[in-house]
C-alpha cells in the first residue's frame, strides 16, 4: 500500500512541463509525507481518528479543488496516508518508519518517471501547443454548422488556448531559451486567430489589434487570493465536493466505530473514494456496488491465497503482482480492479504484523466497504435534491461579475493592461467551470434542463467579451503594463 502511495506521485498534473512536474512531485511527497505524519500523531488517541481524517479531509480536499486546474488522481490519495497512519502509528516505531518508506517511496518513483522528460523536456508544451492549434482550427470549419455545434467547438478552443497558456507558464525556469520564445509566439498568433473568428461572427470587425513587443503574456489562471476566496464560497462546487466527502467519511467512520469494527479506516476510504467528485446519482450508486461487489470477490481471492499458506516472499510478488494487475484492468472495469486491489491491501495488512487472522481481516475489510458504500451513497442522494440548483446559479452569478469586469475594461479600452489582463484570466476561469457545472447538475438533477438556454446565452457573452478584447481600435492606444 506504501509503494502504491508512492507510485500515484507522479500522475498528478502529467500535462505539465518538466520543472512544473519537479515542483508537484516535491509538493505532493511532503503532503503525503505530512499527512501520514499526522496520521501516526494522532494514532494513540483513539477518539480522534475519525474528527482528525474529516479535518484532513477537508483541508486537503478544499485546497485540492481550488489550486488543481490541470490532471490529477483526486485528493483520496492523501487521505489514504492520513488514515494509514492511524493504523499503523498503533505500533509508533511502525508508524514512523512507514512515514518514511512514503517519503522515499514517493521521491524515487517520482524520479524514475520524470525520466522521459528529462531526455524531452517540453514535450508537454509542444503538444499543448499542437492542441490548442487543431482546436481552433475544428472551430473555424464549423462556420456553416448548427449553433449547438458551433458552441461546442469554441468551447473547446478556448479552453485548449488557456490550457497552453497555462502549461508554458509552468514552465519556469525554462521560459526564456529560443524554443520557448517561439512556441509563445505560436500560441500568441492562435489566440489572436480564435479572436479573429469570434469578432467575424459577432458581425463585427474581424481585425485584431496589433500588439507592441513587450505586451505581457495572457495570464493563464488567476491568482491564488481569487482561487481560495473561489473555493470558500458556500455556493462553490470545490466547497461542496469536500463537505459531501468529510460528511460521508465521518458517518461511516463513526458507524463503523459503534458496530465494533476492527478497520474503521476502510470504511472511511471507502465513503470518500465513492463520493470524491461531484457526480450523479445513478453514477455515485453504480460505483459503490461496484467498489462492494469488486471486494467481495477479491475476499474471495485472499482466501484462496491464504490456503496456500504462501512464504512471506510469495506474498510480496503477489502484493507485487496485484499493484500491476489493478493498473490494467481499472480503465476497463472498476469491480475488476477491485479483485486486485482487495487483496493488496490485506496481504500488505497482513504483513504488517497486526496479529489479525485472514478471517477478521476478510470480515472487517468487507463490513467496512459495505458501510463506507451505503453512507456515500445516502450523502449522495441526500444533497442531490436541492444543492444542484444553487451551484449552478451561484456559478452563474459568479460569471456574471467577471463578464461584466472585462467588458468595462474591453469599453475603457484596457483590456492588456494589469487590470484587463486578470479580469480576463478570472473570466477565463469562471467559463471554464460554467457550463460543466451546468451538465453535471443535469445529470443530477435533469429537472434542471430547463435553466440550459439562460446559461448558454452567458457564456456566449463571455466569451463574446474575451473575443472583443482583441477589437482593434485605431483610435486608442492600448496602455502598456
Amino acid at each position: 500500500m506504501i509503494s502504491l502511495l508512492g507510485a500515484l506521485t507522479p500522475f498528478w498534473e502529467t500535462g505539465r512541463p518538466l520543472w512544473a512536474r519537479v515542483r508537484n512531485s516535491l509538493l505532493v511527497s511532503a503532503a503525503l509525507t505530512a499527512s501520514m505524519s499526522a496520521g501516526v500523531l494522532v494514532a494513540p488517541h483513539h477518539w480522534a481518528i475519525v474528527p482528525a481524517s474529516v479535518l484532513v479531509i477537508l483541508i486537503v480536499g478544499l485546497l485540492y479543488y481550488a489550486f488543481m486546474l490541470t490532471k490529477g488522481p483526486s485528493p483520496v490519495m492523501i487521505f489514504y496516508a492520513a488514515v494509514l497512519g492511524t493504523f499503523f502509528g498503533a505500533n509508533p516505531s511502525t508508524g514512523w518508519k512507514m512515514v518514511g518508506v512514503t517519503t522515499f517511496a514517493s521521491v524515487v518513483t517520482s524520479l524514475f518517471l520524470l525520466l522521459p522528460l528529462a531526455f524531452c523536456p517540453q514535450g508537454p508544451e509542444r503538444r499543448a501547443v499542437r492542441t490548442a492549434r487543431d482546436s481552433v482550427a475544428a472551430y473555424q470549419e464549423q462556420d456553416a454548422a448548427a449553433e449547438h455545434d458551433q458552441r461546442l467547438a469554441r468551447n473547446a478552443a478556448h479552453q485548449a488556448v488557456n490550457t497552453a497558456w497555462l502549461t508554458l507558464q509552468s514552465a519556469r525556469p525554462a521560459t526564456r531559451g529560443r524554443r520557448h520564445q517561439a512556441m509563445t509566439q505560436e500560441l500568441m498568433q492562435i489566440n489572436r486567430s480564435l479572436a479573429h473568428t469570434v469578432l467575424a461572427r459577432l458581425g463585427m470587425n474581424p481585425a485584431v489589434r496589433p500588439l507592441p513587443p513587450d505586451t505581457p503574456l495572457l495570464p493563464a489562471r488567476p491568482n491564488w487570493r481569487f482561487l481560495l476566496s473561489h473555493a470558500l464560497r458556500g455556493g462553490s462546487v470545490e466547497w461542496f465536493a469536500t463537505w459531501r466527502m468529510g460528511l460521508a467519511a465521518g458517518v461511516a467512520g463513526l458507524v463503523s466505530e459503534a458496530a465494533g469494527i476492527g478497520h474503521p479506516y476502510w470504511a472511511i476510504l471507502t465513503a470518500t473514494v465513492v463520493i470524491n467528485q461531484w457526480m450523479d446519482r445513478m453514477t455515485a450508486t453504480r460505483r459503490a456496488a461496484h467498489r462492494t461487489v469488486g471486494t467481495l470477490l477479491g475476499v474471495g481471492v485472499v482466501w484462496a491465497i491464504s490456503v496456500a499458506h504462501p512464504s512471506p516472499w510469495w506474498a510480496a510478488m503477489l502484493v507485487i503482482a496485484c499493484m500491476i494487475g489493478q493498473y490494467v484492468v481499472l480503465p476497463m472495469n472498476y469491480a475488476l480492479a477491485l479483485v486486485f486491489i482487495t487483496p493488496m491491501a490485506l496481504l500488505a495488512v497482513e504483513a504488517s504484523g497486526s496479529g489479525s487472522t485472514v478471517a477478521a481481516l476478510t470480515f472487517d475489510r468487507f463490513t467496512d466497504t459495505v458501510i463506507g458504500a451505503l453512507t456515500a451513497v445516502a450523502v449522495t442522494w441526500g444533497t442531490s435534491w436541492f444543492f444542484p440548483r444553487r451551484l449552478v446559479r451561484s456559478q452563474s452569478a459568479r460569471s456574471l461579475v467577471a463578464i461584466n469586469a472585462v467588458e468595462r475594461a474591453n469599453q475603457a479600452g484596457d483590456p492588456f493592461t494589469a487590470d484587463g489582463l486578470r479580469a480576463r484570466a478570472e473570466l477565463q476561469y469562471e467559463l471554464s467551470h460554467h457550463l460543466s457545472i451546468l451538465e453535471r447538475a443535469v445529470a443530477d438533477d435533469p429537472r434542471l434542463a430547463d435553466l440550459a438556454p439562460s446559461e448558454h446565452l452567458v457564456a456566449d457573452r463571455g466569451y463574446a467579451a474575451l473575443g472583443r478584447a482583441w477589437e482593434s481600435r485605431p483610435h486608442r492606444t492600448a496602455e502598456r503594463v
